[in-house]
């Protein structure tokens, strides 16, 4: 089992901790599900244009259905109301003091990735080696290494692989109707925009990508002279 801890510690209020259980080989959320599940979080609520699950087979939406404990948590917290996080991971442990939206952004991603939404289940590489609070060059860089090694993997076994990122653009632009889509339901689950917020940021960052270039790539060429020669 693979753990990751968050703690918030806000001036007011009690201190909010978060367990994240994931399963090693697969690296699925092994949380447990609260019950009875509220009716925002069923499948067809503000269901994402692009979920290709069936409300018969799965009534409720995999995401909603493991956040349910944080935005209990988090419905009457304000965005910008500042808070000390630390997270705790099996490699080393990390510490900010930010506004609450800020590390609800990093604690959200682990959850979107592997909570069973089979949209943005090709993140999950990304959650193995978690870097919190993580810049959108920093995210750029995680998600081209992750895409190509994905593409090396790929061609191992006969695939076709992807080595001009054109399935990424597309990716991407998925995530952003996912976001979207999320964005809408937590809308019915809390009172304020923390949470919200959050995800406006996870989508701030898809968007990097929806508008991805060649130039973009072409700007990470300096890193790589070494290999060039």
């Amino acid at each position: 089992m693979i753990n990751y801890r968050y703690r918030f510690k806000f001036e007011k209020g009690p201190e909010r901790i978060f367990e994240i259980q994931l399963d090693e080989e697969n690296l699925s959320i092994q949380n447990t599900i609260p019950a009875p599940l509220p009716e925002w979080a069923r499948l067809n609520v503000s269901k994402c244009e692009n979920c290709p699950l069936i409300q018969e087979s799965v009534p409720f939406c995999p995401t909603a259905a493991s956040l349910v404990g944080i935005t209990h948590s988090f419905s009457e917290v304000m965005s910008i109301e500042l808070a000390e996080v630390i997270v705790e991971s099996p490699a080393r442990n990390y510490y900010k003091k930010v506004p609450a939206q800020q590390g609800l952004f990093s604690l959200l991603g682990i959850y979107m990735a592997t909570s069973g939404c089979p949209v943005t289940q090709k993140l999950r590489p990304m959650v193995r080696h978690h870097l919190p609070f993580s810049s959108s060059q920093e995210t750029i860089y995680r998600v081209l290494t992750m895409y190509l090694a994905a593409q090396y993997y790929r061609m191992k076994k006969g695939l076709t692989p992807d080595w001009e990122l054109h399935d990424l653009i597309r990716f991407y632009e998925d995530i952003q109707k996912v976001n979207v889509g999320f964005s809408q339901r937590l809308r019915q689950a809390v009172k304020q925009e923390s949470l919200t917020n959050a995800v406006v940021m996870l989508d701030t960052l898809a968007s990097l990508f929806h508008h991805f270039s060649k130039k973009s790539v072409d700007s990470l060429e300096n890193l790589f002279k070494p290999y060039l020669k």
